[in-house]
């Protein structure tokens, strides 16, 4: 997990989380008021992870096991969310200039 760039106070899973689900809004440290926003490799990282296994799904896998469109796009949905949940694991912030 990320850590603050100046007092090194751990940022936790819940903060890392809403800030990814509120369109990267920037995290500020608890201790030290810096703010850290999201790298642009860790916002590629996120569409990358959630974007890759929705088409695979969603062209590949669901049309093969016959299911409908509301269908397949319920479960794209539950996946994008299960995967939204490991990204503060992934994510890299950078102190904002």
């Amino acid at each position: 997990m990320q850590n603050c760039k100046f007092c090194k106070r751990k940022f936790g899973w819940k903060e890392l989380l809403i800030s990814i689900w509120s369109s990267y809004k920037p995290i500020e440290c608890g201790e030290c008021g810096k703010k850290h926003s999201i790298s642009f490799a860790s916002k590629f990282l996120v569409s990358f992870l959630i974007i890759v296994p929705a088409v695979i799904f969603g062209l590949l896998i669901a049309p093969d096991m016959g299911l409908s469109k509301p269908v397949t796009f319920g479960i794209i949905v539950m996946m994008a969310f299960f995967i939204s949940l490991v990204l503060p694991f992934f994510v890299k912030y950078e102190v904002k200039s």
